[in-house]
């Protein structure tokens, strides 16, 4: 996914960008040397916590992908497309698949979620 870089900062010695997508915008951390302010770059995103159904991931009445901040947490509403029993699951977000690790199997297998998380992690794909 294509991020527009708005701001960069250090927090406890560690990168982090503010970026605008199409889908909305946030704060992550990064994992490369410090990008321009104003740098249109392709990441991935990662997530470092293990999401719970009905705690960090549940089900939404939505039908399209976004992106916000809300309290320090950052928001995203993606597509389910697979859930697998061994924990894994894939979002797509715009043309993008985010996977994540879940505690659990998920009670629903395909439509819109909305994870919270406390960090997501962006690394350039150097394309």
């Amino acid at each position: 996914m294509k991020i527009v870089v708005i701001d960069t900062f250090s927090y406890l010695s560690v990168l982090h960008v503010k970026f605008h997508s199409p889908f909305g915008s946030g704060t992550a951390l990064w994992d490369d040397i410090m990008p321009k302010i104003g740098e249109v770059i392709d990441v991935e995103f990662d997530f470092e916590e293990i999401f719970s159904w009905n705690i960090n991931v549940k089900p939404t009445a939505e039908k399209s992908s976004k992106i916000k901040m809300e309290n320090s947490l950052i928001q995203i509403t993606a597509e389910l497309v697979q859930a697998d029993e061994d924990g894994c699951a894939a979002l797509k977000l715009g043309d993008s698949i985010i996977l994540i690790e879940l505690d659990g199997p998920l009670l629903q297998k395909t439509g819109f979620v909305e994870l919270s998380a406390t960090a997501i992690q962006l690394y350039p794909t150097h394309i």
